[in-house]
């Protein structure tokens, strides 16, 4: 039962990372956020140190930080850790990614009028 309930958490997670995903990768194909020379692929979630926005930087944290923290309190049985300090940042910066998006999208459409 544990591991049924952990593994649905790590699942809710991934869909909710795929969205941060989906909204950058949807910005370089737009040619808002400009993939940098030598990347074959953008997003490059292995290039967190070259990531030059804060809506890459806020993808990064999602990987590297909140949903390994969500699936360690989900799997270690710490259900407070798991969602203090896993799946509610991570939410938390879906949320900004998209905003961003949203913004950078209407300030890139003005720009371009």
């Amino acid at each position: 039962m544990h591991m049924k309930a952990s593994d649905e958490i790590i699942k809710a997670a991934d869909h909710e990372f795929a969205k941060a995903i989906q909204a950058v990768q949807g910005l370089y194909k737009d040619g808002i956020l400009k993939k940098p020379e030598g990347w074959k692929y953008a997003p490059d979630l292995l290039q967190y140190y070259d990531a030059k926005t804060k809506i890459e930087q806020e993808l990064y944290l999602i990987m590297l930080e909140y949903r390994q923290r969500t699936f360690q309190g989900a799997f270690h049985v710490s259900n407070d850790y798991m969602h203090w300090y896993g799946w509610a940042p991570l939410k938390t910066a879906v949320n900004t990614i998209l905003e961003e998006e949203k913004r950078m999208r209407v300030e890139h459409a003005a720009k371009h009028k």
